[in-house]
């Protein structure tokens, strides 16, 4: 079924629908069209001429990490079983294809580990995938093994992926911490949003799709934790998994939520940085000018700029109402220019006795407001042009 297929047929209303409907034109486990042997393989292509060619790149290497580990899974060829042979000629090809071109090492040796995961599931295995999650990165390895494993899979359930990530989830110590969020990336890169699935309510229905599903069921059921880490489903699922007895999959539960939460706070912190730009791009002040008026200091507004500290609620809603304030008043006629003020002067008859003394003290003062207060400033938080308070008779 495709993806169109998909989006466009009903929704299922059950664990049970879902799961027959996921299944469709699968064939099985390791069935399927895609894995006719031989297909785009060449038959001539020998795993132990690919094993010497490898292990020699490796020894010319130091940090030729992905050379060593194509080398080690091709050293185990003799050991793959006979309803792996297909997955194991497609896996020939791309390492026959591309063991001179230095630009896809990393292609190879990540293919070479899902590979070896999936059929052998040896410590070596494990021992390899955290080499390659020390050197490239944990994240880069797993969209690396998402893309790579198109050339292998042999039909949409994706069977390889699979049981690669049955060897991860239960490892032993010391590699548990390593593949469980391997495993996690891994489940993250084919995470589909916008999916609306039955939730699973009961143990039953958790056996059922861990011990039977395959990883694009499992991914569908995930992306229902990821599109709301913080929702009661996480925390349900956790608590059936640790009633059926199944600690390793509550320890993925709650680890995949604790990425989603952190991937969301990461997400929410860029949204109100870019708000806070936008409110002082539009308010039309620079933006010391728009910290005093929101009652804070430049560099404290850096600081939120940045993303190194969150502004409380309260203080973006004074954000919002100041950059509104400012945008609303700034299409207020422009005021007069500062040296253009002038103090009325009293005719004889309105006179006051005591301006003799303090008359050219007052005209003083008065000038020296307009020359040091900003007219923009007096502008927007009055509306008029600054007057000494004796200007009022």
């Amino acid at each position: 079924m495709t993806q169109m297929d998909r989006r466009h047929s009903p929704a299922p209303t059950s664990i049970a629908a879902y799961r027959a409907r996921s299944r469709t034109a699968s064939g099985g486990p390791l069935q399927g069209s895609a894995a006719t042997p031989g297909e785009g393989v060449d038959p001539a292509v020998d795993a132990r001429v690919l094993q010497a060619f490898f292990t020699d790149a490796a020894r010319a290497n130091p940090r030729g990490e992905c050379h060593r580990v194509v080398a080690s899974v091709l050293s185990r060829g003799e050991r793959v079983p006979e309803n792996w042979g297909p997955v194991w000629a497609r896996f020939l090809g791309p390492m026959d294809k591309h063991r001179e071109n230095p630009r896809a090492a990393v292609n190879c040796g990540v293919l070479a580990n899902l590979v070896g995961l999936a059929i052998f599931g040896d410590e070596t295995d494990l021992v390899g995938l955290s080499e390659l999650t020390d050197s490239i990165g944990r994240d880069r390895v797993a969209a690396v093994q998402h893309r790579v494993a198109r050339f292998i899979e042999p039909n949409p359930t994706l069977p390889v992926t699979t049981a690669a990530l049955r060897r991860m989830v239960p490892a032993s110590p010391p590699f548990e911490g390593t593949m469980l969020d391997a495993a996690v990336a891994l489940l993250l890169e084919g995470v589909d949003l916008d999916l609306n699935l039955p939730l699973i309510r009961t143990q039953a229905e958790l056996v059922g799709v861990v011990d039977g599903g395959n990883v694009l069921e499992w991914r569908h059921h995930l992306s229902m934790i990821a599109v709301n880490p913080w929702s009661p489903y996480s925390r349900q699922l956790v608590g059936l998994a640790r009633q059926g007895g199944r600690q390793p999959v509550a320890d993925l539960i709650e680890r995949f939520t604790e990425v989603c939460r952190a991937q969301g706070q990461e997400r929410e912190q860029r949204q109100v940085t870019d708000e806070i730009r936008r409110l002082i791009s539009d308010s039309g002040v620079t933006q010391s000018e728009f910290a005093r008026w929101i009652g804070t200091s430049a560099p404290r507004l850096s600081t939120y700029l940045s993303g190194t500290v969150t502004p409380s609620a309260a203080l973006m809603l004074r954000m919002k109402r100041v950059s509104r304030l400012l945008q609303e008043r700034a299409a207020w006629p422009a005021p007069a220019a500062p040296h253009s003020y002038r103090r009325r002067q009293r005719t004889s008859s309105q006179a006051h006795p005591s301006d003799a003394g303090v008359r050219s003290t007052s005209r003083k003062q008065n000038y020296q407001l307009c020359e040091h207060v900003p007219v923009t400033h007096v502008t927007l938080a009055h509306g008029v042009a600054p007057r000494s308070p004796r200007d009022e008779t």
